[in-house]
This record gives C-alpha cells, sequence and structure tokens, in this order.
C-alpha cells in the first residue's frame, strides 16, 4: 500500500525535460547549446595550439608536409581528451562551468570514467549533435546513461 502522503519520486528512466534527479534539476536546451558553443570555441583553441606545436616539431625534424591524415587524427586525439579529461575529473567541460551544470549518472550519482569515455566516443558519430531533434537528450547522454543537471 502507497504512502499519499509520501513525497513523489521522479522516474529516472524517462527522459523528460526538467526532470528531478534527487532534488537536482536538469539543464535546459539553452545552457546545453550554450555548452556545445563554449566547448566547441575551446576544442578549436586546444586544436589550434596543437596544429603549432606539430608545425614547430616537424619543422625541428626537417619535414616539410605535415601529413593531414595524421593532422586529422591529432585533432579527434585533442577533442577526445578534452572532453574524456574534463568530464572524468571534474564532471564538466568549460562550457559547463560556464553555464552551471554538470555530467551525472542517471541514478543521480557520479558518472563512472566507463561511462564519460563512452559518452566521448559517442560525440564523434556524425551527425550525433541532431540526436537531440525531438529529445531533450542526445545519444551521447542516452546510450552512456548520463544526464546534465544544472548546479545554480
Amino acid at each position: 500500500m502507497t504512502n499519499p502522503y509520501a513525497a513523489p519520486t521522479p522516474d529516472v528512466g524517462a527522459p523528460s525535460g526538467g526532470q528531478n534527479f534527487k532534488g537536482e534539476m536538469e539543464a535546459s536546451t539553452g545552457q546545453r547549446f550554450a555548452n556545445l558553443l563554449v566547448d566547441d570555441v575551446v576544442s578549436m583553441i586546444l586544436n589550434t595550439l596543437s596544429g603549432v606545436v606539430l608545425g614547430i616539431v616537424f619543422g625541428v625534424l626537417g619535414m616539410q608536409d605535415v601529413p593531414q591524415l595524421f593532422v586529422f587524427f591529432v585533432g579527434i586525439l585533442v577533442g577526445f581528451g578534452y572532453y574524456a579529461v574534463c568530464e572524468a575529473t571534474f564532471g564538466r567541460t568549460v562550457g559547463k562551468l560556464v553555464t552551471g551544470t554538470r555530467v551525472i549518472h542517471v541514478n543521480g550519482g557520479s558518472a563512472s570514467f566507463g561511462q564519460i569515455l563512452k559518452r566521448t566516443a559517442i560525440r564523434f558519430i556524425p551527425f550525433e549533435a541532431f540526436s537531440f531533434l525531438g529529445s531533450t537528450h542526445g545519444w551521447h547522454d542516452r546510450w552512456s546513461d548520463t544526464r546534465v543537471i544544472r548546479t545554480r
């Protein structure tokens, strides 16, 4: 028999905007979009810096041309490292820090390192950003059992 005076408990598995995770509210669509924009700018800066470093290293080694495929894979590694290191270490990226949000497990606890790696790898699936159309959670949220919540 259920207690009619008990506080309601959220259905953690069902995606819905503004869902409650043990007193925490999910990040808004605007916050998520701002995260994307800030993190894209940070990624571009990091990729540019890695390109400069590669250019210097290849110049010192006397190589005139840097193989484009190598530059592409370094860019992927830098982007992967940015998301994986920031979210695994702090639970947030620079974008999430700016917007006052962080990543958690769907049960309300901290996301595991494995979940963060999975979440990060899924981001690199082509057109993954479009997985938000018609849903409040993208593939990188759903498939890694993580959510982004407000911290302020």
